[in-house]
């Protein structure tokens, strides 16, 4: 969802990149095709999710937390307010997320 790397590189304004595996979530540790992580670009002033790309197993599936988060101008802090049940495969979203410097 949103830019990739290269094109965040391109642009005059700051940003920052954070990831998270997959394999650190409890969850993704005890599934089969626990591989897989959630990279996360935003802007350090505005707060502002510029792009999300996440790879593995229900890739599909946990992007679209994001994708509402996007449209709806939600900030980088949006997502980590948000209520999970534990554990669980949308936890790697959580914890990318909550692993923002910004």
């Amino acid at each position: 969802v949103g830019l990739t790397k290269q094109e965040t590189e391109g642009r005059a304004e700051a940003h920052i990149t954070f990831t998270y595996n997959k394999s650190d979530t409890a969850y993704g540790a005890s599934i089969e095709g626990h591989d897989g992580f959630v990279k996360v670009l935003a802007d350090p002033e505005t707060e502002e999710i510029l792009g999300c790309h996440i790879a593995g197993t229900d890739a599909a599936t946990l992007i679209q937390e994001v994708a509402n988060a996007v449209r709806s101008c939600a900030g980088v802090d949006a997502i980590p307010q948000s209520i999970y049940v534990y554990p669980a495969l949308p936890e790697v979203v959580h914890r990318a997320f909550g692993r923002s410097p910004v």
